[in-house]
Parts: C-alpha cells; sequence; structure tokens
C-alpha cells in the first residue's frame, strides 16, 4: 500500500483517520493480507530529493517482501502513491497481479497542485499571491514538479488496473478520473468506479469538501473495501 504525499506513516493517517488501515482490516475480513510501512520522510525526518527517494524505491522494496509470502501481488497507491502506481509496476522485477489507483492524478502535478491553491485561497486572492505560493511549494519539494509520465505508462501495462475516485475530491478532481477513463479506454483490463458522496480519503460527506472535513474522525467506506476486495479476488470480472 503506496501513500499519497508528505510524512506519512503506515496508516496514512490524517489527523484521526487513519485510510490504510481501514482498508488493510476490511481486506483482511476477506482472506486478503496487506503490507504496510512507514515512509522514510516519516521515520527519518529528513528531505528528500527525488521521487525514487521518497517514494519509488521503497515500493519496489516492499513489493519485494510481499513477493516471498504471497503468490499474487497488488499494488494499492493512493494519491501520489495511485500517480506513481503505472511507474512502479513497470519497475518491479516481475509483473503484479494488479494496481488499484484510489484518487490518482492523471495531469503533472504543477497542474493539480495550481488548482488546489486557486480551490482553497479566497476568491479575491491576486494571481501573483497564488504564484507566491506555488512557488512556495516548488521550493520545498521540487521532485512533486518534474512530470512522471503515469499516463503513458499505465498504456504499457498489461495486468488489470482498478481506478476509484471519490466525487467530492477536491484535491485530486474528478477531471483527473475522466482523463484516466480515456487514456485506458483501450485496455480491456481496466476498472473504473467513483462514489459521489466521498472525498479524497475515500470517506463520506455531504456539500463541498474542505481541509476541515479531514479533522473529523471517519472511515474508509464499506462500498470502497468490498469493491477493492472483488477487484483482488476477481481482477478480470469485479462486482458490479
Amino acid at each position: 500500500m503506496v501513500h499519497g504525499s508528505g510524512a506519512l506513516d503506515l496508516n496514512e493517517t490524517v489527523f484521526q483517520n487513519k485510510p490504510f488501515r481501514d482498508i488493510a482490516e476490511g481486506l483482511a475480513a476477506s482472506g486478503v493480507s496487506t503490507l504496510r510501512y512507514d515512509k522514510r520522510t516519516f521515520t527519518y525526518r529528513k528531505p528528500v530529493s527525488s521521487m525514487d527517494e521518497e517514494t519509488i524505491l521503497d515500493a519496489l522494496s516492499a513489493i519485494r517482501t510481499a513477493r516471498r509470502y504471497g503468490r499474487k501481488v497488488y499494488l494499492l497507491g493512493h494519491s501520489l502513491g495511485a500517480m506513481l502506481a503505472p511507474v512502479i509496476a513497470l519497475k518491479a522485477e516481475e509483473e503484479l497481479a494488479g494496481i488499484i489507483m484510489m484518487a490518482a492524478p492523471a495531469r503533472d502535478l504543477e497542474e493539480v497542485v495550481r488548482e488546489q491553491i486557486d480551490y482553497l485561497l479566497p476568491s479575491g486572492a491576486s494571481q501573483d499571491f497564488k504564484n507566491t505560493q506555488l512557488e512556495a511549494l516548488r521550493q520545498q519539494n521540487p521532485h512533486y514538479f518534474i512530470p512522471q509520465h503515469q499516463t503513458e505508462a499505465a498504456t504499457r501495462l498489461t495486468c488489470p488496473i482498478f481506478i476509484l475516485q471519490g466525487e467530492r475530491d477536491y484535491q485530486v478532481p474528478m477531471k483527473d478520473y475522466e482523463q484516466w477513463k480515456k487514456t485506458l479506454e483501450g485496455h480491456r483490463n481496466a476498472f473504473f468506479r467513483s462514489y459521489p458522496k466521498l472525498n479524497h480519503l475515500f470517506m463520506e460527506g455531504e456539500g463541498k469538501s474542505s481541509p476541515l472535513e479531514y479533522q473529523t474522525e471517519s472511515h474508509v467506506a464499506d462500498t470502497v473495501v468490498n469493491d477493492l476486495a472483488a477487484f483482488i479476488l476477481n481482477p478480470i470480472h469485479p462486482s458490479n
């Protein structure tokens, strides 16, 4: 299970919410084992300078570890981890049984981050101020702004792909989900599902989503966990 951006623990904890724990416990009830780990940025609290350092190398190591215990290994990524899932899959030593992409950016992160800034700042904020915010983020994490060519990587995969999207997600909006559908239109083993009431953490809410929503304790929706289990147990014909 590959995390989103930032220094995240094995549960991908955001305030009181622990989406990876919810998913792991739900999948365990269906007989599916999971492998979770703390990100190195969480463990060592040191900055990194590349996607390899932040995410890709540790994900590949986790895949190798998982192969010791299971014949079929699936890669589940969320947000940044979902965006990089096709890239990681291509780098894996052996083909994965499938990949799962939850809230995956299809566009370069610079474009996605620009939209997040527009969404979060007051309507009267100047473009200069928005640009200043973007540049500050670029200085903190320059590797986020290097294109990863994730859509091209996905078209090269032959394994099943399951892409999930919360329709209330403001961090990775529906336009990315629609772009994935267009990109993988000819991929016969690509499956898609969106959820009208769910946010970026795949937790239920009402109305316009905001960062304040994450401060309320919630859980990944049961329907999402059930859909994940159905895909893993039968990736060619997941439940409708």
